[in-house]
Formats: C-alpha cells, sequence, structure tokens
C-alpha cells in the first residue's frame, strides 16, 4: 500500500535537520507524491539572517536547503517530490496550502524554533493540529536526539511498535489504513487498546458492563483477524475499564509505542476540526509521535 500525497512543512532554520530521518523512513514506506513547505517569517529574519541579506540572498538559501531534501526523498522512492517556499504565517499558510488542494497526510514536528516557546508542541503544529481536517503526524522532536542511534538513522523504529486506539467509532476505522500503510515497516508489536470510560459508565448496571465487555472483545478479536493479513509478527489486544486519559497514558508508559495512532474525535458543524479531550490530553502528555487521523 502507498500513501497517495504526503505535505512536510519545514523550518529551514529550525528543526527540520532532525526531522529528515525520520521523512525519510517515511519515505521508504510507500509515498505517491511529496510536497516540501517552507513558509519565511518576518520573525526568522531578525533571528537567522546577516543585516546585509536581502530577499534573494534568504530565498535562495531557502531553495538550497529545500533542494537537498528533495534529493533525500527521491532516494527513498518517492518519483515526485516538490517544493515551495511562501511569506506569511506559517500555519494560516500551510492550512491553504491543505485546504487548495487536500494530501493523504500532513507531518510536523512537535515544536519550532520560536522566541518564546509558549506551546509544548511549538505554535505552528499547535494551530495546525487544531484546525485542520487532515490527518496529521506529529514527529515528537524531544526523543530524536543527536547522536542517538534509535532516532537519527534511516530504519523502521519510527513504526517499531505501534499503539493503536480504538472507540469503534468512525473516526477510529479512518485509521485502520494507515495501521496498513505502516505494516510495510514490519512493526515488531502492535496493540490495539479499548478503554471502557468510567466515566461513562457510571450509570451502568454490571450486568450491562458485562454485555459491553463481552461486545468489545468480539470487536478487538475481530480487528486483530483483520490486521493478521498485513503481516506484523505480533498483535496484542487490550480492555481495560478506567478513566480514558489515565488507562491509555499507562499503557503507552508500560507498552513504551514509538507511534500512537487515534481518531481526533472531532466535534460536528463549524468546530468539526477541533480536538477531544481524549486526544488533546494524548498528543500534548504521551512522550511516542502521534498519528491524529480525521
Amino acid at each position: 500500500m502507498k500513501m497517495k500525497s504526503v505535505l512536510i512543512p519545514l523550518e529551514v532554520y529550525g528543526t527540520a535537520g532532525r526531522m529528515l530521518p525520520a521523512v525519510a523512513e517515511i519515505a521508504r514506506l510507500g509515498i505517491e507524491e511529496a510536497e516540501l513547505l517552507h513558509v519565511e517569517t518576518e520573525l526568522m529574519h531578525v533571528i537567522n539572517v546577516p543585516e546585509t541579506a536581502d530577499d534573494s540572498d534568504i530565498y535562495e538559501s531557502d531553495d538550497q536547503v529545500l533542494k537537498g531534501w528533495k534529493s533525500n526523498i527521491e532516494d527513498c522512492g518517492v518519483s515526485k517530490v516538490e517544493y515551495e517556499v511562501l511569506k506569511g504565517i506559517p500555519w494560516i499558510e500551510i492550512l491553504e496550502k491543505a485546504e487548495n488542494n487536500p494530501p493523504s497526510l500532513i507531518v510536523m514536528g512537535s515544536h519550532g524554533k520560536t522566541l518564546i516557546p509558549r506551546m509544548l508542541l511549538g505554535s505552528q503544529t499547535e494551530n495546525v493540529l487544531h484546525h485542520t481536517d487532515v490527518p496529521l503526524l506529529i514527529l515528537r522532536l524531544s526523543v530524536m536526539k543527536k547522536g542517538d542511534p534509535e532516532s537519527c538513522t534511516i530504519n523502521s523504529d519510527l513504526f517499531r511498535r505501534v499503539l493503536y486506539l480504538t472507540d469503534f467509532s468512525e473516526e477510529a476505522k479512518r485509521c485502520i489504513p494507515f495501521i496498513e500503510w505502516m505494516a510495510s515497516a514490519k512493526p515488531d508489536q502492535l496493540v490495539i487498546l479499548h478503554v471502557q470510560d468510567t466515566r461513562r459508565l457510571w450509570p451502568a448496571t454490571q450486568e450491562q458492563i458485562n454485555e459491553f465487555n463481552e461486545k468489545d472483545t468480539r470487536r478487538l478479536a475481530e480487528l486483530k483477524e483483520q490486521m493478521n493479513n498485513y503481516g506484523i509478527s505480533q498483535i496484542v489486544t487490550e480492555l481495560v475499564t478506567g478513566n480514558a486519559i489515565d488507562e491509555i497514558l499507562g499503557v503507552a508508559d508500560s507498552f513504551k509505542p514509538t507511534i500512537i495512532v487515534m481518531g481526533a474525535k472531532g466535534r460536528t458543524g463549524a468546530l468539526k476540526a477541533l480536538l477531544g479531550g481524549v486526544a488533546e490530553a494524548v498528543v500534548h502528555r504521551a512522550d511516542a509521535h502521534v498519528l491524529v487521523v480525521r
């Protein structure tokens, strides 16, 4: 299975270099098209560019960096790689690009090179996360440090241990093609987790809770049977009861996934792109890379 198209926003002066090994690994999984996007801002000019440089010098420098990325991604087997340099507010330009030509996936880093690190993820990633309708893979750059062989070499580490969170909703079902795509990386293990959230179970009788557990156990078994066809060496299902956020983070702490896959659980109407509370907590508090699917 190949991903049709991936949009990769980059900070030429920031975290782009540390993202390259993971992006190269994603490319090796199978991508038909990749688009690199760098957005220049006035703040970037103040922090990173000598006073003697003019706009032509800046864009030429950006162009050289993006050409290098283009070459690296092409070497990973992607036949069509394009890049563009724009000027403006990065997250707005990213959203407009994704709206005008929706990619299958957006890949961004977990923080950016900002003057004041106000947000855990970085303001650009944070804003894209809360406003896009496109699946977003957030690379946790804090676990991709220079000199760390598990994060700075091109191998299957990004997809080594996959944690798939499901509530059996339509949002969760949209994650399944991404699991199939990741299976090409030959993960060591996939854990499929469903949490019976006690906040929703409190009015139910014990008999009803037992019925819910039996039904969800069957659902998990069906998912496992389906994903056995993907060639993943070990698939484990987990059904736990408790506070959804606490239980998910607890499983993540013990299983130590390299990537968590989950639905956004967005709202309806004008706010449909906003995250649900569980997704919000996992994105901000888990140590792993996170794929949020819409």
